[in-house]
């Protein structure tokens, strides 16, 4: 065997966490597409509609409401994770490592595995699967997260075999990895989808949990690679969603000379229901989505500048 082959054979047994792959996305980039949402994630952004995604390893929802009392995931959980000291049995998350033999064997559906791992070779024969409507929308693949930046090898590896597939390649990313994460996967992405939510660092750290210094310098590296991107400003009520704020954020925009696109994005609510599956509190219970009205008006200050703009992604 070639030292070629036995690169390429070292390459597919690369591996990395996801949650998910989402079929005929129409929202994460052009055409249709196969969103692959990666675990793991350096923010901790109180309006946060994936929580599933912020922790790295596999991990477990629950549904206590459904549970039928048959006992059968106390004598499967390998780790003791689960205990019955009343009625009602609890989980014990610092116990769990996600390995899901509690779902695989409660009749009552209270169980759900969030996470797995899979090689590169894997997740590639799943992706090829949807080719042909990549080929005739004009879409692709987009990695997300959580944040795709920190699993760096395995997405890296799995874009340049897509692209060695003439498959179109994105990536959507909130910018808060090291840059040499950035440099060891842009030469296989064709597209970044940049999120920018705050622009003020100390009232980013308060929102998200980090400053934002890293994040900006890193969207003017891309932008100096010459590669397209998209900017993605999230509207969240009495957050950012000021006018002036806006407007800052749309003269850094202006700085990224690549941009192709802004994404105005509406804050929602349909993550609530996965803070309880997953045993947490809401950060911002009281928080409302943005009036429509709202974010049309902030469209038109975008096109004003100039942008080509969108409500929701493209």
């Amino acid at each position: 065997m070639s030292g070629r082959n036995i690169m390429a054979s070292e390459h597919d047994n690369v591996t990395g966490v996801i949650s998910a792959i989402q079929k005929y996305s129409t929202k994460d980039g052009p055409g249709i597409r196969d969103t692959v949402f990666l675990k793991g994630c350096s923010l901790r952004c109180g309006w946060c509609s994936n929580p599933e995604l912020i922790h790295p390893a596999p991990e477990m929802f629950q549904r206590p409401e459904l549970c039928i009392g048959c006992g059968a995931c106390l004598a499967a959980c390998p780790r003791g994770a689960l205990t019955r000291p009343a009625e009602a049995i609890r989980l014990d998350r610092n116990s769990c490592d996600g390995c899901g033999r509690c779902a695989a064997v409660c009749p009552a559906g209270v169980y759900e595995s969030v996470g797995q791992r899979l090689t590169v070779a894997e997740a590639l024969a799943e992706l090829l699967k949807d080719r042909v409507f990549y080929e005739t929308s004009g879409g692709g693949v987009t990695f997300s997260g959580g944040e795709p930046l920190l699993q760096p090898e395995f997405v890296g590896e799995l874009a340049r075999r897509l692209q060695e597939k003439h498959i179109h390649t994105a990536v959507e990313t909130a910018g808060l990895a090291p840059w040499s994460n950035f440099a060891g996967v842009l030469g296989a992405i064709d597209l970044v989808l940049y999120d920018i939510k705050l622009m003020g660092s100390e009232k980013h750290r308060q929102y998200t949990g980090a400053a934002n210094e890293f994040i900006l310098e890193n969207a003017l590296k891309i932008a100096e690679r010459g590669i397209p991107m998209i900017a993605r400003l999230v509207v969240i009520p009495g957050v950012n969603d000021g006018e002036a704020e806006f407007r800052d954020r749309l003269e850094f925009v202006k700085r990224l000379a690549t941009v192709e696109q802004v994404d105005i994005l509406g804050y929602h609510r349909y993550g609530l229901g996965k803070y309880t599956k997953l045993g947490r509190e809401y950060p911002l219970p009281e928080l409302a989505e943005p009036a429509e009205g709202e974010l049309k008006k902030m469209k038109l200050i975008a096109e004003a500048y100039g942008f080509r703009t969108t409500l929701g992604g493209s």
